[in-house]
C-alpha cells in the first residue's frame, strides 16, 4: 500500500475546525506529509444582488473572506507547529460532491472529516463521503484522544483485513510509540453439538484456529520493530461492530482502522455494513475506513457522471 502523502481536510467554519486542525497538525508532523488541502464548500460564492446594492462596502469576495477565516483558525490552533505545505481551497456547490471531486483532482490519499455528536451538523454529508470516497477516510471526533499510541485493527484474514493492516503498518512505521492491536472476532458455528463437543470446547477450537490463521497472516509482512499484539474475542450476539467499538473503548484505543468491504470494484468503493455501523456507533474514537485509491478512481469517475 502507498504511503500517506496528500490529505484533504474538510472544514466548515464551525468549532469542529479547531479540532481538525489540531489533529491534522499532529498527524502531519508524524507522517511527513507532502501536502494538506484545507477544503471548504460554500453553497454560493456570490452575494445576492439585493445585498450587494444595499451594502456596497462588502467588496471582498466570499471565497477570500472564507480563506482568511480558515487561515485564522490554522494560525490559532497550529501556530508554527504545522510543518507540511498546505493550501486553502474554497469552492461552491454540493458539499459531498465537491469533496469527492477534489479528492480525485488532487489525488489525495486520505480525506479528513469531522465526526460531530454535540456540535452543529448532522453527519449526513460525512456519511456520503465515506461511502463514495475514492481513497481512505478518517472520521475525527469532537474530543481528541490524549495520545496516538494504540491502533485497533479488526482482522478476519480477508483482503479487507490486509488493507486495514497495511495502513496500520504505515502509521506504526512513522509513529514509533504506536502499538497495533489486531482484533479477531470469532464465533461458534451452529451444529457444533453434532460433533460431540460442548459449546465451550468448540469455542476453544475456533480460537485455536484463529490464532493459527493470524500467525500465517502476520508471516506475510515485515513487522520488524513494530509493536503488534493479537486479541481474540468470542462473539455470541452477532453484533460485530458493537463488539469492535466496546473492545476499542475498553482498550482506550487512539484510532480504529478498518478496511472497506468487498471483492468487486463497485464494492471496494462502497463500504461494508460493519464499517457503516461503526460510523454510527462511534463518536469518541477516530475511525479510519481504508480504501485502495488507485482501484477506486475509475469507478468514482463513472459514478459522478450518472
Amino acid at each position: 500500500m502507498e504511503e500517506i502523502k496528500r490529505i484533504l481536510v474538510a472544514v466548515d467554519l464551525t468549532e469542529m475546525d479547531e479540532t481538525l486542525v489540531q489533529y491534522v497538525t499532529e498527524l502531519s508532523n508524524k507522517l511527513s506529509l507532502d501536502k494538506i488541502y484545507f477544503f471548504n464548500v460554500l453553497k454560493n460564492l456570490e452575494l445576492p444582488d439585493a445585498i450587494a446594492k444595499k451594502y456596497p462596502d462588502l467588496l471582498a469576495p466570499l471565497d477570500e473572506s472564507t480563506k482568511k477565516s480558515i487561515q485564522y483558525t490554522i494560525n490559532e490552533e497550529a501556530g508554527n507547529q504545522l510543518k507540511a505545505n498546505y493550501e486553502i481551497k474554497v469552492t461552491e456547490g454540493n458539499r459531498a460532491e465537491q469533496i469527492l471531486k477534489w479528492a480525485k483532482i488532487k489525488e489525495v490519499d486520505l480525506i479528513v472529516l469531522g465526526r460531530k455528536s454535540g456540535l452543529e451538523g448532522d453527519g449526513i454529508i460525512s456519511g456520503k463521503v465515506v461511502k463514495l470516497a475514492p481513497c481512505s477516510v478518517i472520521l475525527v471526533p469532537e474530543i481528541l484522544p490524549q495520545n496516538l499510541n494504540k491502533a485497533v485493527t479488526p482482522i478476519d484474514f480477508s483482503a479487507t483485513s490486509e488493507l486495514a493492516f497495511e495502513f496500520s503498518l504505515i502509521l506504526a512505521s512513522n509513529i514509533p510509540d504506536l502499538k497495533i492491536t489486531c482484533l479477531n472476532i470469532y464465533d461458534v458455528p451452529s451444529g457444533y453439538s453434532m460433533l460431540g463437543k460442548t459449546y465451550e470446547e468448540f469455542a476453544q477450537i475456533m480460537q485455536n484456529n484463529a490464532e493459527e490463521s493470524f500467525n500465517n497472516f502476520l508471516g506475510k509482512y515485515d513487522t520488524k520493530g513494530i509493536n503488534i499484539e493479537a486479541k481474540f474475542e468470542l462473539d455470541e450476539s452477532g453484533h460485530i461492530a458493537k463488539k469492535i467499538y466496546q473492545f476499542s473503548m475498553k482498550e482506550k484505543a487512539s484510532v480504529i482502522v478498518i478496511g472497506s468491504k468487498g471483492r468487486t470494484q463497485v464494492a471496494a468503493v462502497l463500504i461494508g455494513s460493519i464499517a457503516e455501523k461503526l460510523m454510527k456507533l462511534n463518536a469518541q474514537i477516530p475511525l479510519i475506513v481504508v480504501k485502495h485509491r488507485r482501484h477506486n478512481m475509475d469507478f468514482l469517475e463513472a459514478l459522478m457522471e450518472l
